[in-house]
């Protein structure tokens, strides 16, 4: 008789790559071996509110979305997607947390 469980879990949709944090006017994201990229924290706001998309300036240019529950902000950067839980980026905005995490979105493949 075996005394060990084994549990097989799938991974999830997204691997942690970089942080958020809160500059005077500003949200930075540092995305590691890609670089830092800026959203302005009116811009920011807005989007949480759903009220359209920011831009993101950086080494690439991207833009930001609410997701379609409302619970995470969607960045597309250059060919990359990235996520960062939206109650996170309301935490950093408001002073609640100094940093916040920045994932990358794995792509998945359709059909063979």
């Amino acid at each position: 008789m075996n005394q060990f469980v084994e549990r097989i879990s799938r991974s999830g949709g997204f691997d942690l790559c970089g942080r958020i944090i809160r500059d005077e006017k500003d949200l930075v994201i540092f995305i590691d071996g890609i670089g830092r990229f800026t959203i302005p924290q009116g811009m920011v706001a807005a989007t949480l509110m759903g009220l359209g998309e920011s831009s993101i300036s950086g080494p690439v240019p991207g833009v930001a979305r609410l997701s379609e529950s409302g619970r995470g902000l969607y960045m597309t950067i250059g060919d990359a997607e990235y996520a960062i839980p939206a109650s996170r980026v309301r935490a950093v905005l408001s002073g609640e947390h100094r940093k916040g995490p920045v994932s990358r979105v794995k792509e998945t493949r359709e059909g063979s």
